[in-house]
């Protein structure tokens, strides 16, 4: 999931943090001191922003889909040093051609309503999610699954999908080809499992309300209208695992501003909040202090499809003018001075620690980086900018730059409109704030000129980032196309040789890098005050967690 500014992921912005078990309003270190120490207990958290969607169908963004991990369960989960454990399916067979698994499923796996979860609630959810009629923004994910990618595209009807029901409890996947992270994107949003009855009662409704949706995870959803600030998780007591479920709730308050958060967690109203900026450094010695890397990437989007004027689309579209962008940016200062939070400068749309080379040691973002666009270099910016402008005729530039509308993404569009206007001579940036969820929107619309997102991984791999901005893809946002990198993504997601699959990905970043549809910032470290009796809390580099199973509070 997904977009953390958008994730995602997500994990997701992804940004799902990846790392994100965010945030809400409930004075609970002071209220859970009186319980009894056999008592379950309630926390309270705080969230950068609002739930979008409940339907997993549709689920972009990191709040919907933290919520979405908390309260339903696909195939598999991913444990501590991100280790496939059972979920729904208590074992599974893979064949010796590694292109069909077999999933046996639990027996004692319910609904919120008490309906047992089956292989055909599989077979439906995955059949909606490749059905052109849904329009799911990550139907691409299920391309492995034989006919997938038919079935997205109009070719073949959704029954033709490669997956099918044996009875009750077993549920059969066959794929196009062998896929070595297959039971980790099993454990994400596209892939969970729906209650056909459920979604077809509510149409086009469902997920909208904590009440028209369906839960089999351990908590469900309440308080939740499609629009509130604040929800609760409460603990789904129809959930096979009961014993995994140790908190009484767990709150969730919106808050974008962090100096709000601080306060709240300060004055005993927070269990957790995220620190920005200043605060990291002035709460390091705090005993509740907690940094979490995440493969968390933030970038810039260009529009090269559609932008606000045809001035603005004209020069967009010219390459010089997109490098200008990238190496007009100081992200070494940046991080240091603007974010001041731990995060990392990006030299690359891929985060670091997704994959080392096969047989040796170097990390994927150092093996894929093109240095020479991505370090800072006032004059080179200048000249490029200066040479963009006359191969398209323009002698000035208007361009809009969109961004949340909390104080960090202000913070950092205000940087990015000084370095720019500085380097960039007859630019004049515009910064449009909007909540996070109407960002979104214009991602998904194309409504935009350069935008703020992200992407946290949802799977240990180059992959998760590279395939992005593949021609097609849902969240290839700027319309980017360039045969030749869509011709080593088929090699990324096809090839089964290990040597060959890391030099066509090396080579499609370097490609990407060069043609610059996204320009690269930063790799985001989350920083948190986290009430230091909270316990039992798995934090993964990339996917998502098993969320608040397992979670206590003493």
């Amino acid at each position: 999931m997904k977009q953390n500014t958008l994730r995602k992921g997500a994990k997701p912005l992804l940004l799902l943090a990846t790392a994100s078990c965010s945030l809400l309003l409930l004075a609970a270190c002071g209220n859970s001191s009186s319980q009894s120490s056999t008592q379950k207990k309630g926390i309270a958290v705080s969230i950068a922003s609002e739930i979008e969607t409940m339907d997993s169908s549709h689920s972009v963004d990191t709040t919907s889909s933290e919520i979405l991990n908390n309260t339903e369960e696909g195939l598999s989960l991913l444990g501590k040093n991100s280790k496939i454990e059972p979920g729904m399916a208590k074992s599974f067979k893979m064949s010796k051609d590694g292109k069909t698994y077999t999933y046996t499923l639990r027996k004692n796996a319910k609904w919120n309503d008490g309906t047992p979860v089956t292989a055909k609630d599989f077979v439906y959810a995955w059949q909606r999610n490749v059905n052109p009629k849904t329009a799911a923004e990550n139907a691409y994910m299920l391309a492995p699954v034989k006919n997938g990618a038919d079935i997205s595209a109009g070719k073949k009807a959704p029954s033709t999908l490669g997956v099918k029901a044996e009875g009750k409890y077993k549920f059969v996947v066959t794929l196009e080809h062998p896929v070595s992270y297959w039971n980790l994107l099993v454990a994400t949003a596209p892939f969970l499992p729906e209650e056909q009855k459920v979604v077809e009662k509510y149409g086009k409704k469902y997920g909208t309300t904590a009440a028209k949706t369906a839960y089999n995870g351990p908590f469900k959803l309440t308080d939740w209208n499609g629009s509130s600030n604040s929800w609760k998780l409460v603990p789904n007591k129809k959930y096979y695992n009961q014993s995994a479920v140790k908190l009484s709730s767990v709150k969730y308050q919106v808050v974008k501003e962090p100096s709000t958060g601080l306060n709240m967690f300060e004055n005993g109203q927070l269990d957790q909040t995220q620190l920005q900026g200043e605060q990291v450094q002035n709460e390091k010695n705090n005993k509740a202090f907690k940094e979490v890397e995440a493969a968390s990437s933030n970038y810039i989007a260009i529009n090269l499809k559609k932008a606000s004027s045809a001035s603005a689309l004209k020069a967009l579209q010219n390459q010089k003018i997109r490098q200008a962008f990238s190496v007009a940016l100081n992200r070494k200062q940046f991080v240091k001075n603007v974010l001041a939070d731990g995060s990392l400068a990006s030299n690359g749309l891929t985060a670091k620690g997704m994959q080392t080379e096969p047989g040796g040691s170097t990390d994927f973002a150092k093996a894929a980086e093109v240095s020479s666009l991505t370090d800072y270099n006032a004059a080179k910016a200048t000249k490029l900018w200066k040479q963009g402008l006359k191969e398209t005729g323009l002698s000035s530039v208007n361009l809009t730059l969109t961004v949340d509308d909390t104080d960090t993404y202000k913070s950092i569009a205000e940087y990015l409109q000084s370095q720019w206007q500085k380097n960039l001579p007859g630019l004049k940036l515009t910064i449009r704030t909007v909540p996070k969820t109407t960002r979104v929107q214009y991602l998904m619309d194309g409504n935009f000129d350069l935008v703020l997102t992200g992407w946290n991984a949802e799977y240990n791999d180059p992959a998760t980032y590279l395939n992005l901005e593949d021609t097609g893809n849902t969240y290839n946002f700027g319309g980017y196309e360039n045969a030749n990198y869509h011709k080593l993504m088929e090699t990324v997601n096809n090839s089964t040789n290990k040597k060959a699959r890391w030099k066509a990905m090396v080579a499609a970043q370097k490609q990407m890098t060069e043609d610059m549809p996204v320009v690269p910032l930063f790799q985001q470290t989350y920083s948190y005050l986290r009430n230091p009796k909270i316990t039992g809390l798995v934090e993964n580099l990339a996917g998502a967690e098993p969320g608040w199973r397992g979670v206590s509070l003493k």
